[in-house]
C-alpha cells in the first residue's frame, strides 16, 4: 500500500506536470480520491491529513510555498520519483548551494571591496550577499551563482532590495517605492551614497528584472 507522504508527493508532481496551479483546493479536488484508494484511507478526515502532509513536504524544503495559496516543486527534486530520493537530493542541493554561496560571496567581496558601496559599511556581519533575480526565481543554475546576479549590500539595504522596497536604475540610483514608511525612507536616504558605481551590462539586465517584478518601471 502506498503511504500518504508518497502518493501526496505523486499528486503534486501529476498536477505541475499538466501545468495545472498546485493548490490546496486543486489536490483536494482532482486528487484526493486518488490518494485515498492508493493509500486504502477509509478515515473521515482525508483533507487534514493531506494538509499535514503538504506542511511535511515543506518543512523537507521539496515543495515550496509561493503565497496567495500556490506551491510548487523544489527544481532540484522535481523528478524524483519517489519522495524519500526527492528529499536526499534536495539535502544534496542545499549542501552544494552552501559551497556555491561561499564562492559567490567571495566574488562579491573581490568586486565591491568587501563593503556595501551605498552605506560604506565594511562590517561581514552586517553585509549580505544579495541576489539581484532570487534563487528561486533563476531560469538556469549557473545565473544562481553568477556574481553579475549579485550585490553587496548592509543589511537593511539587503532587506529592502529583497522585499521590493528599493530598487537601482541602470547608471546605479537608488529608487525607492513610493509609499515607503517615512522612519524607513529616511533610514535608507541617510546612506552616504545615492547610487551604486560601476554596475556592469550583467547587472543592469538583471535589475531590469528586479524593477519590472516590483513595479519599478
Amino acid at each position: 500500500m502506498t503511504t500518504w507522504r508518497q502518493a501526496v508527493w505523486e499528486a503534486v508532481q501529476r498536477q505541475g506536470a499538466r501545468g495545472h496551479i498546485i493548490t490546496l483546493a486543486n489536490l483536494e479536488k482532482h486528487e484526493l480520491d486518488a490518494i485515498r484508494t492508493e493509500t486504502g484511507t477509509k478515515g473521515l478526515t482525508p483533507e487534514a491529513t493531506m494538509r499535514r502532509v503538504l506542511q511535511e513536504l515543506r518543512d523537507d524544503g521539496v515543495l515550496l510555498f509561493d503565497g496567495g495559496g500556490n506551491y510548487r516543486l523544489a527544481t532540484s527534486a522535481a523528478d524524483a520519483p519517489t519522495v524519500e530520493e526527492a528529499v536526499r537530493t534536495q539535502i544534496e542541493a542545499r549542501i552544494m548551494a552552501r559551497v556555491g554561496q561561499n564562492t559567490f560571496r567571495s566574488a562579491l567581496d573581490a568586486r565591491w571591496q568587501a563593503r556595501c558601496p551605498l552605506t560604506e559599511i565594511g562590517e561581514r556581519a552586517l553585509l549580505r550577499a544579495s541576489h539581484i533575480v532570487p534563487w528561486s526565481e533563476c531560469a538556469v543554475e549557473r545565473d544562481r551563482l553568477d556574481p553579475e546576479n549579485g550585490l553587496l549590500l548592509s543589511v537593511l539595504w539587503d532587506a529592502a532590495f529583497d522585499r521590493g522596497l528599493a530598487s537601482f536604475a541602470d547608471d546605479g540610483a537608488v529608487l525607492l517605492r513610493r509609499d515607503l514608511l517615512p522612519p524607513a525612507r529616511r533610514q535608507l536616504e541617510a546612506a552616504p551614497h545615492n547610487a551604486i558605481g560601476g554596475l556592469t551590462p550583467g547587472n543592469r539586465a538583471n535589475l531590469q528584472w528586479h524593477r519590472e517584478r516590483w513595479g519599478f518601471v
